[in-house]
């Protein structure tokens, strides 16, 4: 006999949500702006009354399942065997995980991301699986034209088909996914990454810094940013570089952050310093200290590291390429750049050094844009009901394939 699942409820959309977010980097330990914002939101969702619970896979090497507590957010981490093909394995169990979380009624709703499509081939279950669009493998590799791994786009491609409902935290990368994978559906919300506002606006301590946050890989610009450099200190040479992040891979496989060194001109090197991997708290700080902070990303869906730092007061380059001009005004909120481009690169940055009522100005501007459209505050209501319409778009899909046992009724 089929083992009957308990499927969503009027009851369970206008109750507590139960949710489970899929994540593989979760904080702390290094992650990057998916981590980030399911922590942000998730925090936000517990402290709005409702139960949160995220796991993910880490390769970590751990013999074991592990289980935390985050303010109220529970989170599990699944390690993935390190022998050939134990991701697999360990894909497999974190569906059986999360199915018997769904068929036990422990969860409402059940939220993946598109990176790597952690949903591919999951059979239907008895709540609504809906997939937020961070930015795919295969959407930034088609940003960058370059070439994605074929196995990224089938799975990515099968885990958005799969999903019942979808949301992006931009038009623009709502538009580039569905181009990337042909998706027929439009997505049923956008909703953009949640930022953290501080209790109180930041005291600027002024010092000629200029700060890069972002995982070291060439669709941050950070290549550009470093050619850029020696031109900002033709006109400010008295200006720092501090890069923070975690270390990626050129094309041919190395260390960025070693290539990114290699490029620096002997003279300017004492100039630039690599912090690697910190926590927010960290970052944050550097962010209240810096005169500027610049992102010349080439691809983005949303890129939460410029608004973290317009929520700390601090004068933001974001790029023109992608989101950017949907997402700040060049000018008012921000100066915007092409990434291409290391002479426009230095040129914004000296502007900002050179004139501190300017940085004065794009700080406040843009910190207002981020508390009226970007906070967690002004989301969190907003990803409520986004979260209780797929719930009842779900439960009505369910009546009309006429499939009682997926509402919960044995067959």
């Amino acid at each position: 006999m089929r083992e009957t699942p308990a499927g969503p409820t009027d009851a369970a959309v206008s109750a507590r949500l139960r949710l489970c977010l899929v994540c593989g980097e979760y904080p702390p330990g290094a992650h990057g702006g998916i981590g980030t914002c399911i922590q942000v939101l998730g925090r936000a969702l517990v402290r709005a009354g409702h139960s949160v619970r995220v796991i993910g896979i880490y390769p970590t090497g751990q013999p074991r399942v592990s289980e935390e507590g985050d303010e109220g957010v529970r989170v599990w981490r699944l390690p993935e065997p390190s022998y050939r093909g134990g991701w697999m394995k360990a894909r497999l169990q974190l569906y059986r995980t999360i199915a018997a979380w769904a068929r036990s009624g422990a969860v409402d709703l059940i939220e993946v991301t598109d990176w790597r499509g952690p949903a591919a081939l999951w059979p239907r279950l008895p709540v609504p699986v809906v997939t937020r669009v961070h930015g795919s493998a295969s959407f930034l590799a088609r940003e960058l034209r370059a070439a994605g791994r074929r196995s990224d786009f089938w799975l990515e491609r099968a885990s958005l088909r799969r999903a019942d409902s979808w949301c992006s935290p931009s038009r623009y990368a709502a538009a580039g996914t569905r181009q990337t994978f042909g998706l027929a559906t439009e997505p049923r919300a956008i909703l953009p990454n949640p930022v953290e506002l501080p209790d109180r606006p930041a005291q600027r301590r002024p010092g000629a810094n200029v700060v890069f946050a972002g995982t070291l890989t060439a669709n941050k610009g950070v290549l550009s940013l470093i050619d850029a450099w020696s031109l900002v200190l033709r006109e400010c040479g008295e200006a720092h570089l501090h890069v923070y992040g975690k270390d990626g891979r050129t094309a041919a496989g190395e260390s960025m952050e070693a290539h990114l060194r290699s490029r620096l001109e002997p003279n300017v090197r004492s100039t630039v310093r690599f912090h690697g991997h910190v926590s927010r708290d960290v970052l944050k700080d550097a962010l209240v200290t810096a005169d500027v902070a610049v992102f010349p990303s080439y691809a983005e869906a949303f890129g939460i590291a410029p608004f973290e730092a317009l929520a700390q007061g601090c004068p933001t380059i974001y790029t023109r390429r992608g989101p950017g001009p949907e997402l700040l005004r060049d000018g008012y909120e921000a100066l915007l750049v092409d990434p291409d481009d290391p002479k426009d690169i230095a040129a914004a940055i000296t502007r900002i050094l050179i004139d501190p009522e300017l940085g004065r100005r794009l700080a406040s501007a843009g910190r207002d844009r981020v508390r009226r459209e970007y906070s967690v505050e002004a989301l969190v209501k907003r990803n409520e009901l986004f979260y209780r319409d797929c719930c009842r778009a779900f439960a009505a899909s369910v009546q009309v394939r006429g499939r009682p046992w997926l509402a919960g009724q044995a067959t």
